[in-house]
C-alpha cells in the first residue's frame, strides 16, 4: 500500500514535470525562430522533449481539424495535437493511480480519471479565451495607430508595421505573422482571412471587412479606421456593462451545475450504501435520469437568458 502511494506521487510529479519542460521548450522554439541564425540549435532542443518523443507513438489525425486542434492554434499554445493528448493521457492515468492507492475505489478513481483527462482542454480553452480578450483590448489601440499612420503619409503595409513594432502581443505577433504571409507571397485579402480564422474575434471581422470593402470600392481609409474604432469601444463598453449585470446569473448556473456533484460525492464517502440505490434499483435509476434531464434544461435556459449577442 505505502510502496503503490510511493510510486503514484513519483510519477505524478514526474508527469508534472515532463508537461512543464515540454512546454518550455517549444515556447523557446518559437521565440528563436524569428532568428534564422537560432534555428537548427532549437531544433535540437525540440528534439530532446519526452513529450514530443511519446507524441510519436500517436497516431496523427488526417483531414479536417478537430476542435481541439483550432482551440490549440487559436489559444497560441505551442504544442501538437499529439503532444496534448500525450498530456492528457499522462494525467488521467497518474491521478486514476493516485487515487485508487489512497482510496481503493474503483468508482471514484474512474470518474475523476474522466475529468482529469478532460483538464487540459478546459486550461486550452481558459487560454484562448484569456488571449481573445487581451487581443481585443488592444484592437482599438491598433486601429487608432493605424489611422494615424496613414494620415501621415504611411501605407497600409507601412502602418500594420508600426503596430507589430510599436505594440505587445498577442496583437503584435499576429500582425508580424499577417506581414511575414504577404511577403512570402500571399495576397492582402488572403492573408487577413486567414488572420481573422486565427482570431475568432468579432471586432477584428469588422475591421477586415471595412479594409476589404475599401479595397474594392475606396474611400478616406484614416477616416472609416476612425469610425470603426470608435464603433468598437462603444461595443466593448457596452459588453463590459453586460458581463456585469449577468455575472451573478453565470455564478449561479455553474453552482447549480456542480453542486449535486459534489453532493453525490459527499454521500458516496460516507454511506455508499445509501446512494448506490439511485444505481441498483430502477425508481433510483430513473430518478437519476430525470435528475440529468432537469439538470441540462436549467442550464440550457439560464444560458440562453445570460448569453446576449451584440
Amino acid at each position: 500500500m505505502i510502496i503503490l502511494i510511493f510510486f503514484s506521487v513519483f510519477f505524478l510529479v514526474l508527469a508534472i514535470f515532463l508537461v512543464f519542460q515540454g512546454k518550455e521548450k517549444p515556447i523557446e522554439r518559437l521565440k528563436e525562430m524569428e532568428d534564422n541564425q537560432k534555428q537548427i540549435k532549437d531544433e535540437e532542443i525540440r528534439k530532446e522533449s519526452l513529450i514530443k518523443f511519446l507524441a510519436k507513438f500517436i497516431p496523427k489525425k488526417k483531414g479536417k481539424k478537430t476542435q481541439l486542434e483550432e482551440n490549440i492554434i487559436k489559444s497560441d499554445i505551442p504544442l501538437t495535437l499529439e503532444e496534448v493528448y500525450v498530456i492528457k493521457i499522462l494525467i488521467s492515468a497518474l491521478v486514476t493511480l493516485f487515487i485508487y492507492a489512497v482510496s481503493r475505489d474503483l468508482l471514484i478513481s474512474s470518474f475523476l480519471m474522466v475529468i482529469a483527462f478532460y483538464i487540459p482542454d478546459i486550461i486550452i480553452l481558459k487560454k484562448k479565451k484569456d488571449r481573445l480578450k487581451e487581443f481585443d483590448l488592444q484592437l482599438v489601440e491598433a486601429i487608432t495607430l493605424i489611422s494615424n499612420s496613414l494620415k501621415a503619409g504611411y501605407s497600409l503595409m507601412q502602418s500594420i508595421a508600426v503596430v507589430k513594432d510599436e505594440m505587445m502581443e498577442p496583437i503584435s505577433k499576429e500582425f508580424n505573422r499577417l506581414l511575414k504571409e504577404i511577403s512570402l507571397g500571399k495576397t492582402e485579402e488572403e492573408a487577413f482571412l486567414d488572420l481573422q480564422n486565427r482570431v475568432d474575434s468579432e471586432d477584428l471581422k469588422l475591421f477586415i471587412n471595412a479594409l476589404l470593402i475599401q479595397k474594392d470600392v475606396g474611400g478616406n481609409l484614416s477616416e472609416i479606421l476612425d469610425n470603426i474604432a470608435e464603433t468598437i469601444r462603444e461595443r466593448q463598453k457596452l459588453k463590459n456593462e453586460l458581463n456585469a449585470l449577468t455575472a451573478q446569473g453565470k455564478l449561479t448556473g455553474l453552482i447549480i451545475s456542480l453542486m449535486p456533484i459534489f453532493l453525490a460525492m459527499i454521500i458516496y464517502s460516507f454511506n455508499r450504501e445509501y446512494i448506490m440505490l439511485l444505481f441498483t434499483t430502477k425508481i433510483g435509476m430513473a430518478m437519476v435520469m430525470f435528475g440529468v434531464i432537469s439538470q441540462i434544461i436549467g442550464l440550457f435556459i439560464i444560458r440562453k437568458i445570460i448569453n446576449i449577442d451584440l
